[in-house]
């Protein structure tokens, strides 16, 4: 045990454990450097003081006295003693100090299955009395296809300088690849392999190189299950492969490392693998999957790179999956089978309808997608979106949709990594997922309502036009016109030259370089969502929200003048126009483009702005854009009265001492309040509504939506119905900010009298609810 290689031996810090009775005299020492120790050999002694009963009081309790104890610590390793850090007498106050150093042969920093894979040693065998746990020192997982190999922290590290001088040299960065509607679309409809075996089926030429797999899958039994083996069951999948990939790997493969990284389970992730690279020669054995992950719900890069990401770029059409990481590029789903979505959505987060993809081109395909997709916000609807519900106390209850799904609940609850229920209810609702798909076969029935559509467009006397444009069209339901791959792939260039260019006088780090390079592509870009963000989502949480402005885009809500586009859908007989988007075609003819979303994922796919002629709506109809001029005026007026209370609020939050709120003009500040207040109720004395009309023949022609007078902030009904009251009651006691200003000192702290001043303002409010 004497012998030991100084190169590589290396050397553990001893220290007392957290649970020793601090702080303690070192009484003895029973070691001497170059001796060797075995495990649980006494090394050293000590002293520390308790508290006992005395035994000579009398009384009930009896008093505590003072008494020296003596302790010892035992070697929890076994090895060499390299060095000793204390010496007799002195006082050790905690578990941080070092108190020796041992040089051990083996620190079992790569384990494997409960064993040591570098010396053998069974580490479950060394779990005793003394707490110290091998195991505790190699607690990262950083192999693809297995968690049960473990590595410590420093061997991780050692791992991935060592990958990173390997890269450099090469000049390579590494590239985190997912799978679902980023490189394929995936279905489980059978209507692929009958349309694949037809080739007089309109579908055929479409389907035709779509690949085919059969997995058994283990059928989902109950926790504990101890009734007999069930059979597993198969399925067959059917695989569209973007357009481009082949080209799209091989050029990427030169200056980047390609992992895979799904949360589809392993076996699923090695057949798609099979199918994009048959020989291993882009991914290899770099494959995760959602079995080995260690999260059920979300992807997290310290999975496979626990020290350093600076070399690390994502590609996924999933943000909310990776927590919008700031090295992820978020692609434009890759949406072949139309109506099926990801085949594996049961083990994602839920979308919560949010818009995230470009219509099909092909007007009936992008009906039909529509009429799929349900209702979207109307026009009174779409109003709502941005409003807040004020209860009593003014305090903004967002509203949030229901969940209801068993996968949601369990999340909800606190369900997450290792969770037995939230595995079981995930593998039920993808099997029934599945089941249904199969049963109900989608894309038999589009194709059969997509026939029935074009008849229909041939009977409709009064449609002729539209009656050419689908003549024109095809048939078939699936098309396939995707080229994102060409401009991620120019992307991918980009941020490889942008990293290799700062090495050269820095250390580069992707996390800073991706969210630089994103936040100059669309500077200067104001977008207003109208009819776009589902009801019940808040606007800062909508995905194509987050994904807009990290490059550099503006979102508003309201029809302001630096609004430079509008984005709604394109306008049907069923749905035209909304009150925003009219609006601000009346106001700012000029200066607002009126563009589908399609315009916006063409410059998110192109990390530029895309020239907006092919995605404007046509406005030459007048009658589809007219717009009530009272109307507008009122929406102006509420507008520019939302903008001055928001910057008194600015204002208010400028004080910094009392000096400062002193000088603030209290008086004007009170007018300013009360003048917004009575220009609310102003409406109210003449008996009119937002959405009057000057005339019962232009409101017929105009068809106006009923439009809420809330500015978004939803302030409007619940000051505007306090301050009628206050009126009624003919207040003329001095209002929250006047009585405030009468009772500042200069003593006053600051954020007390911000606190006052709300607190009056609200309670007055609640006074004349009384």
């Amino acid at each position: 045990m004497s012998e030991f290689n100084e190169s590589s031996s290396p050397l553990t810090p001893i220290r007392l454990p957290t649970s020793a009775p601090f702080p303690v005299i070192i009484s003895s020492i029973l070691i001497n450097e170059g001796d060797s120790v075995e495990k649980h050999k006494t090394i050293f002694k000590y002293k520390y003081w308790d508290y006992q009963d005395d035994p000579k009081s009398t009384e009930e309790p009896p008093k505590k006295v003072r008494v020296e104890r003596i302790g010892t610590f035992e070697s929890p390793v076994t090895g060499e003693i390299d060095k000793i850090n204390i010496n007799i007498l002195d006082t050790v106050t905690d578990s941080s100090v070092e108190i020796c150093t041992i040089k051990e042969p083996c620190t079992h920093t790569v384990q494997y299955g409960g064993l040591c894979a570098l010396c053998g040693k069974s580490l479950e065998d060394e779990r005793d009395y003394s707490g110290y746990n091998y195991e505790d020192r190699a607690t990262i997982s950083m192999a693809h296809d297995n968690t049960g190999l473990r590595i410590s922290l420093d061997e991780a590290t050692k791992i991935e300088q060592s990958t990173t001088d390997r890269l450099t040299e090469e000049k390579k960065l590494i590239l985190v690849v997912d799978l679902d509607q980023t490189v394929i679309h995936a279905t489980v409809d059978p209507t692929v392999g009958e349309w694949q075996s037809d080739p007089s089926n309109p579908n055929y030429p479409a389907v035709k190189d779509v690949k085919s797999f059969c997995l058994e899958e283990d059928p989902i039994t109950p926790p504990n299950w101890t009734g007999p083996k069930l059979a597993p069951t198969k399925c067959w999948y059917y695989v569209k492969v973007r357009p481009g990939l082949a080209e799209f790997l091989e050029q990427v493969s030169n200056k980047y490392e390609m992992h895979i990284y799904t949360m589809a389970t392993r076996n699923y992730a090695l057949a798609i693998a099979n199918i994009i690279d048959p020989e291993g020669k882009y991914f290899g054995d770099r494959i995760l999957s959602r079995d080995e992950s260690g999260s059920l719900t979300h992807k997290n890069l310290k999975r496979l790179f626990p020290v350093d990401q600076s070399m690390v770029v994502i590609i996924d059409d999933r943000g909310d999956v990776w927590q919008w990481e700031s090295n992820l590029i978020k692609v434009v789903p890759y949406d072949f089978f139309v109506g099926i979505g990801d085949i594996n959505s049961s083990f994602l987060p839920k979308k919560n309808g949010q818009i995230t993809g470009p219509t099909k081109k092909r007007k009936s395909i992008a009906k039909l997608e529509a009429q799929q997709a349900g209702p979207v916000a109307s026009e009174t609807e779409e109003d709502v979106l941005s409003e807040v519900d004020y209860s009593e106390n003014n305090t903004p209850a967002t509203t949030t949709p229901l969940t209801s799904s068993p996968v949601e609940r369990i999340l909800e609850l606190g369900g997450g990594e290792d969770n037995a229920n939230l595995l079981l209810e995930q593998s039920i609702s993808r099997n029934q997922s599945i089941e249904q798909q199969q049963h109900d076969r989608p894309l038999a029935k589009l194709q059969h309502d997509l026939e029935a559509l074009h008849q229909q467009h041939h009977h409709e006397e009064n449609n002729i036009n539209e009656v050419e444009d689908e003549e024109s069209e095809d048939e078939n339901l699936l098309y396939d016109d995707d080229n994102e791959l060409n401009s991620l792939n120019k992307v991918l260039a980009n941020i490889h030259d942008a990293y290799y260019k700062q090495a050269n006088s820095s250390k580069p780090d992707l996390t800073e370089i991706i969210p630089s390079l994103k936040s100059k592509c669309l500077e200067g870009i104001t977008l207003l969502f109208s009819g776009i963000i589902p009801l019940g989502v808040p606007l800062d949480s909508a995905d194509i929200v987050i994904w807009a402005k990290q490059f550099g885009v503006k979102v508003v809500n309201e029809v302001y003048p630096e609004v430079t586009h509008v984005i709604c859908r394109d306008i049907t007989p069923e749905s035209g126009p909304t009150f925003k988007a009219r609006a601000a075609h009346h106001l700012y003819p000029d200066t607002i483009k009126i563009v589908n979303p399609d315009w916006l994922f063409a410059c998110l796919s192109t990390w530029s702005r895309v020239d907006e002629t092919e995605y404007l709506l046509s406005t030459t109809n007048a009658k589809t854009w007219l717009v009530n001029n009272k109307d507008v005026e009122k929406y102006q007026k509420m507008l520019e009265e939302n903008r001055e209370r928001e910057l008194n609020l600015m204002d208010m939050s400028r004080f910094d001492d009392i000096e400062s709120f002193e000088e603030y003009d209290l008086d004007e500040a009170n007018q300013e309040v009360d003048d917004f207040l009575a220009g609310l109720s102003e409406d109210e004395d003449d008996g009119e509504g937002f959405n009057d009309q000057e005339e019962d023949e232009e409101k017929a022609d105009s068809e106006e939506p009923e439009v809420n007078e809330s500015n978004g902030s939803g302030h409007d009904t619940f000051i505007q119905e306090a301050y009628s009251k206050k009126r009624a009651l003919g207040d003329d006691e001095p209002t929250p900010i006047k009585k405030l200003k009468q009772d500042i000192s200069p003593e006053d702290d600051l954020e007390e009298l911000e606190q006052e001043l709300e607190q009056e303002l609200l309670e007055g409010f609640d006074d004349l609810e009384e």
